[in-house]
């Protein structure tokens, strides 16, 4: 190992910003530029008199008209007061940036503020969490156990009329406008709480479903796995659905509404890559429902004045079939998806994209290729299936439910055999089939969703909530609820893993709703409707993101990228941004404040009215002019400073007392990691008993022990700080270091099953077995992974140990390949055979003193030298005298003594302590000397833990992508191609499924419903005739009438009668 590679330092180990990324910077300096203004504008209004606390701290709320008059600001000014000031809290957060207003002003910087302390957080328990990051487990009965919870608790404790929900939204709407800035939406919530797939059944949906996608990341379920991809199709779905009808009812393609989209798709996500530093890719929901939403703009906006027409649209659609045919389905032929995508991807590996974001892009955007435009279609045919329920709902219960059930039995057939055939695929297959057969759980879901009125007009409020944040809440809990990328687990709590999901999960979801929130407010701010204001407004967050990138650049180019300089970087950006606002809109504030005050002082009187005492309570202006001293003015900059200051200390203690990323372990774990104890562990408890039950077939277990009867290595807990995260490597974490290396073992019999435990853990599960026809006083090599050699030495005495090495070190630049690893061990034979004078003893130190010199000169060939120190001796399980008297454990203690006075110790890169993993285990040692194969397994996870600094990084070799288009399948595409035709052409959202309704009730083909239902559309409201009801009032006239006759009626039949009345007429 070089010495530039060795090269750590405690300092570099504890900064917060160690391999922080030039963005992570940037961003760092981004916002504490803006915690600083938003912080010094706070303090001086606050100084000033003018501070309002019953507002969240934020300023008088003071609206500046446009009129050139001083006397007409006034009173514009004045008019927008009322006694109650009701109307001033919830008049400026809600407003679009007004630059030459203080109060809107600080609203987008104290919001930007809240923003960026919450990204602050993320980076803390992604970076510098305060415990290590744990690994998922996974139990099924545990999955679906809190699945069946949540849906009991929405079911039962949260299921209301959509009316109901609407009503609360409306007060809640009202009442978070003045607290969080929201618009009031009561004018935009329509009547349609009975429709499908209204807002609350949608929101609903993606509730329920967001709710299992979390929990199988959090539980790494991958069992379900293919559940989970029909709810990603779902939610491609939507996409389809909801853009189309959006475009299609507003008709609005203006540029600021296709901001404010982008805007709420890709906000939080942009602000995340640049804090953690990663690719758009590895949140790649985010592009997929991007670049879908584009296809939908684009179909819709070419030729948009026809769209209402009846064939213009649907002919669009099915040209879209047509090129997602060609550019997905037969890119084995003719290789369009890679011409369009080569320019924006590659195959370089990024993180989340291994294999490159070519790959990856075609992987992801391949499994839901269709489903959009089968959104679309939906959305297209939506008038025409609303008009279909209402009038079969209008016939006799009997003919309804005939109707729906031949619909509902067809749709459950189909349901049945993609269950049992494409549902139970492996991983890899069923990703092949999901593009053309996830939509059958789909369409039957909204269907049976749908079945009745009364199932349309109910929505589980609980899952409505979770269903309103799916996109923060999903990108959130890449860092805050889970961590490493949503690789591992977050950790308040350690060693209580339930309780800890409780806090985690509650963070978590307080905080995506608030940044939910944020997203709406600041786009409404910084996107208002206004084309001018949006690309003035994206062109300077633009520009203030680069030029900070540029400054930490530099700053890293400098070698000055540490947490001092940030600090300064904030401090002296948030100086002048305080400075341009104090400059821009401190006179005129100050001045309409005043005049307002006394414009209500006017108004009150002098009396002692509760308005006044009210007045002056809220808005505390006081006398402005003469609170404005020295110290209010040169004090805001400090104060600023102060909370930066603050904060960089808050972050520099976790960076100095927490654990680390998931990583490399650094050198200094090298005093801990042989520091463990062996577990007992209940293997009888209710969780190996219920897995048993059902993986196994066993009704109980015979063998349960008062203290476990299964024990498992252990480290013992390290502070956090240290970062000395050891954890088991399993072999795809050691094929990370040790491919394409040479790893040599030299030793006794020791060492050799160290060897094996060391093989069974990169993959030879069946090395080391018992086989007493096997020679065991001689070499061993494996191959593995292809191009990693892993040998065994048979070098039982020290002399043999140094000669063995010593011919290793000389072939080196011979041709022959030098280890990357050398591991050592012996001392027991040297102890029993070459032991009994004083001239042996000589002679042995000799051979260590030369040993030693080897395992040095071994080290500057650029190899690590570990030594194995033996095992502990099970003194009354020597089964020869010989042994007896020469290798009882005092024997073996004082040789060990021995090797590390002559130098074998220090002149290790690691040692291997045999004794602690074996030492509370001697009991097992049924020769004395040796131990079961478990026991060695430890210390191959030991020295597994030590590679990490032992070796340097491994470079890992690209991984070769596979062949785009690997998953066309030009006749299930084809077959998708008659599918959109059906839902295009015969005008079925349900792709052809409800014309087995006609089979049993007539006049409900879709086909024949359009005229009516564009009519119904464009009359605003659904004109349904009851035929039967028309039949039944006829035939009670008629009977009436000839009751009054007193003869009995000739029964006239006819296409629309029902047969049973007629049949009762006729009588």
């Amino acid at each position: 190992m070089s010495d530039d590679e060795g090269a750590f330092t405690e300092e570099d180990m504890y900064s917060p910003t160690r391999d922080a990324a030039i963005s992570t910077l940037a961003m760092a300096m981004l916002f504490g530029s803006i915690i600083f203004a938003t912080a010094s504008l706070a303090a001086r209004l606050w100084l000033a008199g003018m501070w309002s606390w019953e507002n969240r701290g934020e300023p008088m709320h003071v609206t500046l008209p446009s009129s050139s008059s001083a006397k007409e600001e006034t009173a514009a000014l004045v008019s927008h007061i009322d006694s109650n000031s009701k109307e001033l809290k919830m008049s400026m957060s809600k407003q679009p940036l007004d630059t030459s207003s203080l109060p809107s002003i600080y609203n987008l910087l104290y919001h930007s503020s809240v923003f960026g302390l919450i990204l602050l957080y993320s980076y803390i328990c992604e970076h510098h969490p305060p415990y290590p990051h744990d690994e998922k487990t996974y139990d099924r009965d545990e999955f679906l156990f809190l699945t069946i919870l949540v849906v009991v608790i929405a079911g039962g404790h949260s299921l209301k009329k959509n009316v109901d929900i609407r009503d609360n939204a409306i007060k809640q709407t009202s009442r978070s406008a003045a607290k969080q800035g929201l618009q009031d939406n009561r004018g935009s919530i329509e009547n349609s709480e009975n429709a499908i797939l209204n807002r609350y059944q949608t929101e609903e949906w993606k509730g329920w479903m967001q709710f299992i996608f979390l929990l199988y990341h959090y539980m790494h379920a991958v069992e379900v796995y293919n559940s989970i991809r029909v709810m990603i199709t779902c939610y491609v779905w939507m996409t389809g659905f909801g853009n189309f009808m959006f475009f299609h009812k507003t008709k609005d393609y203006s540029l600021h509404r296709i901001l404010q989209m982008l805007w709420r798709l890709n906000f939080l996500v942009l602000f995340l890559c640049l804090t953690q530093g990663n690719p758009y890719i590895l949140y790649y929901i985010c592009p997929l429902h991007t670049y879908y939403f584009l296809m939908v703009l684009g179909v819709m906006y070419i030729g948009k004045e026809k769209n209402d027409t009846k064939w213009w649209m649907r002919t669009k659609l099915g040209v879209l079939a047509i090129i997602i045919y060609i550019v997905w389905d037969c890119e084995s032929y003719f290789g369009i998806f890679n011409l369009l995508h080569h320019f924006f991807l590659s195959d370089e590996s990024v993180e989340g994209a291994r294999a490159g974001t070519m790959w990856e892009w075609y992987f992801r955007s391949n499994l839901d290729h269709w489903s959009v435009l089968l959104g679309m279609i939906f959305a297209i045919n939506y008038p025409i299936t609303m008009l279909w329920f209402r009038k079969i709902e209008a016939r006799s219960t009997r003919r309804q439910w005939m109707g729906k059930m031949a619909v509902a039995f067809g749709m459950l057939y189909a349901l049945l055999a993609w269950v049992k055939g494409p549902l139970t695929y492996p991983k890899i297959q069923y990703n092949e089939t999901n593009p053309y057969f996830g939509f059958i759980p789909l369409v039957a879901y909204i269907f049976l969703r749908n079945l009745t009125p009364t199932m349309r007009s109910y929505s589980m409020d609980l899952l409505h909530e979770i269903g309103k944040t799916t996109l923060e809440t999903y990108l959130m809990q890449h860092h805050i609820w889970l961590s490493s990328n949503s690789k591992t687990v977050l950790t308040f709590i350690p060693g209580w893993p339930r309780v800890n999901l409780v806090m985690v999960t509650f963070i978590y979801v307080l905080l995506s709703r608030k940044i939910h929130n944020l997203t709406l407010l600041l786009r409404t701010v910084i996107l208002p409707d206004d084309r001018e204001a949006c690309i003035r407004s994206l062109v300077g967050l633009m520009v203030a993101i680069a030029g900070f990138y540029c400054t930490a650049f530099v700053v890293e180019e400098m070698g000055m990228s540490n947490l001092m300089s940030v600090g300064v970087v904030s401090i002296v950006c948030g100086t002048l941004l305080y400075q341009s606002v104090m400059d821009s809109t401190w006179a005129t504030y100050r001045e309409a404040a005043k005049a307002a005050k006394k414009s209500l002082d006017a108004d009150l009187g002098d009396s002692d009215d509760h308005n006044t005492t009210t007045s002056e309570s809220e808005f505390s202006t006081g006398n402005a002019e003469d609170q404005e001293t020295t110290i209010s003015r040169f004090c805001p900059p400090l104060i600023g400073a102060m909370v930066v200051l603050v904060i960089g200390l808050i972050w520099n203690g976790f960076a100095a007392t927490g654990a680390s990323s998931i990583g490399r372990l650094p050198p200094t774990c090298d005093a801990f990691v042989n520091n463990g104890s062996w577990i007992p562990i209940d293997g009888c408890n209710e969780a190996s008993r219920s897995m048993a039950y059902r993986e196994n077939h066993v009704s109980s277990f015979g063998m349960c022990l008062p203290h476990g009867n299964a024990n498992i290595w252990a480290w013992d807990k390290q502070p956090s700080h240290t970062h000395c995260r050891f954890g088991n490597r399993d072999e795809m974490q050691v094929k990370k270091v040790l491919n394409n290396r040479k790893v040599v073992f030299i030793g006794d019999s020791m060492t050799r099953n160290l060897y094996h435990a060391s093989l069974r853990m990169m993959g030879i599960t069946g090395s080391g077995a018992y086989d007493a026809t096997l020679p065991k006083h001689q070499g061993i090599t494996n191959l593995l992974w292809g191009k990693t050699p892993v040998l065994f030495k048979w070098a039982p005495l020290a002399v043999d140990q140094f000669s063995i090495l010593k011919e290793v070190n000389d072939n080196f630049g011979e041709g022959n390949r030098a280890p990357d690893l050398i591991v050592l061990g012996g001392g027991a034979w040297d102890r029993l055979h070459v032991y009994a004078t004083d001239e042996d003893r000589q002679s042995h130190a000799a051979t260590l003193k030369d040993l030693s010199a080897e395992m040095l000169r071994a080290q500057q060939q650029n190899a690590a030298v570990v030594w194995f120190i033996p095992t502990t001796i099970n003194s009354l399980a020597l089964n020869t005298e010989e042994k007896r008297d020469h290798m009882r454990e005092e024997d073996m203690e004082a040789m060990r003594a021995v090797y590390a006075k002559n130098g074998v110790l220090s002149a290790s890169s690691f040692v291997l302590d045999g004794p602690t993993f074996t030492a509370s285990r001697v009991s097992e040692s049924f020769d004395g000397v040796h131990y079961p194969p478990q026991i060695y397994d430890a210390g191959a996870q030991i020295l597994a833990n030590a590679l990490d600094w032992l070796i340097p990084p491994n470079q890992e070799e690209p991984v070769i992508p596979p062949q785009i288009g690997k998953m066309s399948n030009p006749m299930l595409g084809f077959m998708m191609l008659v599918l959109v035709g059906i839902g295009l052409f015969t005008f079925d959202g349900f792709l052809g499924f409800t014309y087995l309704a006609s089979a049993f009730v007539k006049g409900l083909k879709p086909h024949e419903l359009f005229r009516q239902a564009l009519r119904s559309k464009k009359s605003g409201h659904e004109e349904v005739s009851d035929p039967d009801a028309n039949s039944n009032s006829l035939l009670r006239s008629r009977l009436e009438k000839a009751k009054a006759r007193k003869r009995p009626p000739k029964a006239k039949t006819s296409g629309n009668l029902d047969s049973e009345i007629a049949a009762l007429i006729g009588r």
